[in-house]
């Protein structure tokens, strides 16, 4: 450790004029006990401090000293005959001092205060740095919540334009006089499913939305079955990556009675699994 460094980062300053932390007060008492550099520094920060208070003492006035005095008596907290042996009080004051009381010359007490006044200087720069510190820290901390309530703000409005454009493609397929809806309700062991199956009359295009069904487990996807004269045909996979609530396209189908939804491997399968069968809707 740089002794003169120590001696001079004005932590002696606040030891003295009891600013420092706790765990300052720890260390320093520690290093004082090993170091005579450091003690000595104290002792002397000690006097200058004594010495100051010596320098601003002022005679306490007559008048108020027999006021307390008198005040005293009537309370029996002191005897009569005590006041005359008690020495001159003092009080200090900030704003003058009695010159005729320090035995110190006229240029040892100039001295003594401007040194004084170094260490009140250092001690207000120390001061001044914690509190620049503590304000970066405090701005450093706002500045990353605002980031944080940002970036939720931001996720937030791009949710809400997404589920807004989902539900735009939608209305347009409804709004569309060719456009067929059809209802696909839960089967008896899965009463809680439902789909909507948007087919163009015109075009013959399918579209698919899986309202109220359950993300399917990985290595499965849900599977659109069009019921054609009894027989099952293929409308494709719905995508993985799809939301559910969106209007997929599906394979286009020109005739159907009924639609389906099968849970199957993902990638599908050339026919259905019935066991595995969860919604399904009458045209």
């Amino acid at each position: 450790m740089d002794i003169e460094a120590y001696i001079s980062s004005a932590i002696i300053e606040s030891y003295v004029l009891g600013l420092a932390s706790e765990e300052e007060v720890s260390i320093l008492n520690c290093i004082r006990k090993n170091n005579s550099a450091v003690d000595e520094a104290v002792i002397e920060a000690e006097k200058m401090l004594e010495n100051l208070a010596e320098i601003q003492a002022v005679a306490m006035p007559i008048s108020l000293k027999e006021k307390i005095w008198a005040r005293l008596e009537d309370e029996n907290l002191v005897g009569k005959n005590d006041a005359a042996d008690l020495p001159p009080t003092v009080i200090t004051s900030s704003d003058e001092y009695d010159t005729s009381l320090p035995n110190s010359s006229t240029e040892e007490q100039t001295a003594q205060m401007a040194s004084l006044r170094s260490y009140g200087w250092a001690i207000a720069a120390s001061v001044l740095l914690a509190l620049s510190a503590g304000a970066n820290l405090f701005f450093y901390q706002q500045q990353q919540q605002d980031r944080q309530m940002l970036a939720q703000t931001n996720t937030q409005l791009n949710s809400e334009q997404t589920a807004l454009a989902v539900l735009q493609d939608k209305w347009a397929l409804i709004q569309n006089p060719a456009i067929k809806t059809i209802s696909l309700k839960g089967v008896e062991t899965k009463p809680d499913l439902h789909a909507l199956v948007y087919w163009d009359q015109q075009s013959k295009a399918v579209y698919l939305s899986l309202e109220h069904m359950p993300v399917p487990p990985k290595g499965k996807q849900y599977q659109l079955w069009a019921m054609v004269d009894g027989q099952p045909v293929s409308a494709g996979v719905f995508p993985v990556a799809a939301s559910n609530q969106m209007a997929s396209k599906m394979l286009d189908v020109a005739k159907a009675q009924a639609f389906a939804i099968t849970l199957e491997d993902e990638g599908g399968k050339p026919s259905p699994t019935l066991t595995e069968l969860c919604v399904m809707g009458n045209i």
